[in-house]
Order: structure tokens, then sequence, then C-alpha cells
């Protein structure tokens, strides 16, 4: 299981080092802001980039018609 804490950047060393003490706690890491943690997102763009996937074309009015969804 994977949780998500947002930690103050101040605090982040001493966060860190107490993850590293909690036996149950297999592996702590900080996450960058822009850091894409979806694999299924991650898998997609890299298809794109090598050219296995093709962007589906969508029109203003539907593009529209999915942001207000």
């Amino acid at each position: 299981m994977k949780i998500v804490v947002d930690i103050d950047d101040s605090k982040l060393a001493f966060v860190m080092e107490f993850f590293k003490n909690v036996s149950f706690i297999k592996k702590a890491r900080a996450i960058t802001p822009d850091e894409i943690t979806n694999p299924e997102i991650s898998h997609s763009m890299e298809a794109y980039e090598k050219g296995k996937l093709k962007p589906t074309p969508v029109n203003l009015k539907e593009l529209k018609v999915m942001m207000d969804a």
C-alpha cells in the first residue's frame, strides 16, 4: 500500500529519518511536485513518444463538453 503525505519542506529531513526507523515501512522517498506517479499515465506517455500510440483527434466543442463534465 502507498500513502502520500504532504509535509513542510523544513521538516522533510526529520520525517524521512523517522520513516527509515519505523520497522514496517519498506521505503520512503520524496516526490517532486512535477513527478508523474501514476504508472498508466507514464506508460501512455512512453508509448506516445515511441510512436506506438496515436493521439485521438478532438474538436474544441467536444473538448469543452469533456472539461465541463
